[in-house]
């Protein structure tokens, strides 16, 4: 009993020790990031306000519905060459759909249907998983068989749930988990190479640069990543050193969502407080911020989804004929502060996608800073939103059990 009530006494003390440190962290990035703000005399939308508008031109179509899954679909993917489209569900299965023709070219049989992510190679041959097991479990893809589980390795360490996995390469891939590390494995010796622990929180967000440029792989981003988490924090990593190499403050907020812009400058964010924030990696500072609750005169009362046994109640426009097609709402609103579950970029990185918790996903101007349309069709909530490299298709998953590939209307 003395024994248990040391323990007791010590885990307190760690967790006041803790949470002091976390306390003490963003109070000196709040310093930092006011001495930065006396330097910085403008940002991205000031600086494009004589950039014509987009407003009311977005032209993406829902091209194909893919349906196969039996349960909430929890994350999708693109092949780097936007071929393949992968799925993971918590039917316990992860499904590769081919993107030209929607049909299902092999399923994978999960070692543990709580999946929270999943991640294809660069060259296609092995696909991962990950999720509430703490384990990241990598299959190799055999085009002969349909249904398959062929293991090559399961990485085990993380004490807690993983809620990102990412591949570097076709011999490496990334995990990051609750337990606030982020993780390097070797596939081929199938060991952990490196762990990243500088998070005072749970890590809730990985990304990785672009790195399929101009029809071809590039591999000189293969050595970057970024995490993001509950302590309201941005890390970039080189995956060669432990320490980080920069650091940004998003604020008293989870960060759930992360990616990188297109040209791989730039890292956005986004957050439970309804915010999506824009950084700069050269300028090393914030230079835009994208808030629904500023643009809700542009939408109306029906943009709110709601789900479960109600319908979805979206208003028709002159530009979207059909549910499955993007529109712009223009009468006023009320709305309340929902989070930020998925984002990404277009090709360009002229239009970003994020996906809220309430109000489905809603297309930006990144110059602008207006919102030029949403994806509708979905009767859940969009949980996911991929843009691919090749820039003719954008990926929705959605707890509804199905996949929704939008392309652009003149094709």
């Amino acid at each position: 009993m003395y024994n248990i009530n040391i323990n007791t006494d010590s885990y307190t003390e760690l967790e006041e020790r803790l949470n002091k440190a976390r306390e003490d962290t963003k109070q000196l990035y709040a310093q930092i990031n006011y001495i930065k703000s006396k330097n910085q005399d403008s940002d991205l939308i000031t600086m494009a306000k004589n950039v014509p508008s987009i407003l009311s031109r977005s032209n993406l179509k829902n091209a194909r519905t893919l349906k196969g899954h039996h349960n909430k679909i929890q994350d999708v993917k693109w092949s780097q060459d936007s071929s393949t489209v992968l799925s993971a569900s918590q039917d316990g299965f992860m499904l590769l759909w081919d993107a030209a023709t929607g049909w299902k070219k092999n399923a994978i049989v999960l070692e543990n249907q709580w999946v929270l992510s999943c991640a294809i190679s660069p060259n296609k041959r092995f696909v991962a998983s990950a999720g509430l097991d703490n384990h990241c479990t990598v299959y190799k893809i055999d085009g002969d068989d349909v249904v398959q589980q062929k293991i090559v390795s399961i990485f085990k360490g993380h004490t807690c749930y993983i809620s990102e996995c990412e591949f570097l390469s076709n011999n490496f891939i990334l995990t990051a988990s609750g337990d606030m590390t982020a993780c390097k494995w070797d596939i081929t010796k199938g060991m952990k190479i490196m762990e990243f622990s500088e998070h005072l929180g749970d890590i809730l967000a990985l990304a990785t640069p672009k790195n399929f440029n101009n029809g071809e792989y590039d591999s000189l981003n293969n050595n970057i990543f970024a995490t993001a988490g509950s302590d309201g924090h941005i890390f970039l990593w080189d995956s060669r050193q432990q320490k980080s190499v920069q650091k940004f403050l998003v604020g008293d907020t989870d960060v759930g969502s992360l990616q990188f812009f297109s040209d791989n400058n730039a890292i956005a964010s986004g957050s439970d407080d309804g915010l999506v924030r824009l950084f700069d990696l050269r300028a090393d500072c914030k230079i835009a911020e994208y808030s629904i609750m500023q643009k809700q005169h542009l939408l109306s009362k029906q943009f709110k989804q709601t789900y479960g046994n109600n319908k979805v109640n979206t208003p028709l426009t002159p530009f979207s004929k059909n549910m499955e097609s993007t529109s712009l709402f223009t009468s006023d609103s009320t709305y309340d502060i929902d989070g930020v579950v998925s984002i990404d970029f277009s090709n360009s990185g002229r239009l970003l996608y994020v996906c809220y918790s309430n109000y489905g996903c809603v297309i930006w101007d990144t110059l602008k800073g207006e919102v030029v349309g949403t994806l509708d069709g979905h009767n859940n909530r969009i949980v996911k939103v991929k843009s691919s490299n090749n820039g003719f298709g954008v990926l929705t998953g959605s707890w509804d059990e199905t996949i929704k590939i939008w392309t652009p209307g003149y094709i």
